[in-house]
């Protein structure tokens, strides 16, 4: 891979909120997890813990995850995604509960976010991070009894939506600040800052 590929991939790793009706196997939220198995944690402690829930073979557990989850607050009309659009998939990052606010194994828990989007995103799948659930999602899924609290929530599926990345400020980005929205058509729009306006 390339520079201008690795480019490509990190803008297609962006998030998205509405997906295809397929559901996901097992095996290929295991293929994301393996990925972030990899990546650096502090002191390489490797405390995160994964839960995959996967639409084939969990159907039940897709649907206890999804009632748990909040969607978008700069889209404050919208509920989520319609029955037909909704994940195929979930892989929930763990803490245990003795860490689950160390600053530093927060930071483990961004890197591996990201690094699960990327690889979602080089399997040609959309994804979003939740940081927004109903507080008992742990206790639903029998995690307590683990030691273990829900750090993150990574949604998973086929891509069903437009995502426009487009320049802040300019063109039909102007009068939006950073905030997303969407267009007649339901094409979704993220405003980002330039990389001048980044450097200091």
């Amino acid at each position: 891979m390339d520079a201008v590929e690795f480019q490509r991939l990190a803008a297609g790793s962006r998030t998205y909120r509405r997906y295809g009706a397929r559901p996901l196997r097992r095996d290929e939220l295991l293929g994301l997890v393996e990925a972030a198995r990899l990546a650096p944690t502090g002191n390489n402690s490797q405390q995160l813990r994964f839960r995959v829930v996967p639409g084939m073979e969990d159907p039940a557990g897709c649907q206890l995850v999804f009632s748990h989850l909040h969607w978008a607050a700069s889209l404050p009309d919208w509920d989520g995604p319609e029955a037909d659009e909704r994940p195929g998939g979930y892989v929930v990052v763990c803490l245990p509960h003795k860490v689950a606010k160390s600053p530093v194994r927060l930071i483990d828990v961004g890197i591996a976010a990201q690094t699960l989007a990327l690889a979602a995103a080089a399997r040609g799948l959309g994804a979003c991070m939740h940081k927004s659930y109903d507080a008992c999602l742990g206790s639903e899924l029998g995690l307590e009894g683990l030691g273990l609290d829900v750090a993150l929530v990574l949604s998973v599926g086929e891509r069903g939506e437009k995502v426009v990345l487009e320049r802040a400020g300019v063109g039909a980005a102007q009068g939006h600040g950073l905030t997303y929205w969407r267009d007649p058509d339901r094409s979704h729009h993220v405003p980002k800052l330039s990389l001048e306006e980044l450097l200091i």
